[in-house]
């Protein structure tokens, strides 16, 4: 499915912004890599996966690690479904500039 949805992204003109985020509970006791470096790099590995399957380097304009500071389920912050990646095809205003 990435695959396919990168192709279809990879055809549009629009800016692309990714996100990753994760839950509220502590990735791991090792203070040096935690949930902000995590979310990062899931944002990063996102980019990578759409930019080898059709998406060009330049549309992607931001990529963003949120932890858990924006979290899907904030009154049950260590769901699973907190773990994710947010892929945002911004708006095109006709007669703005890039």
């Amino acid at each position: 499915m990435q695959i396919a949805l990168a192709g279809e992204l990879g055809k549009l003109p629009n800016r692309i912004s990714l996100e990753g985020h994760t839950d509220a509970e502590p990735f791991a006791k090792d203070t040096t890599y935690g949930n902000r470096g995590l979310s990062a790099d899931r944002a990063n590995a996102a980019r990578r996966l759409m930019q080898q399957n059709g998406v060009r380097e330049d549309p992607v304009v931001q990529v963003h690690g949120y932890a858990d500071q924006r979290l899907r389920k904030p009154n049950n912050p260590e769901d699973p479904s907190n773990r994710r990646i947010s892929l945002i095809v911004q708006n095109i205003t006709k007669g703005a500039g890039k």
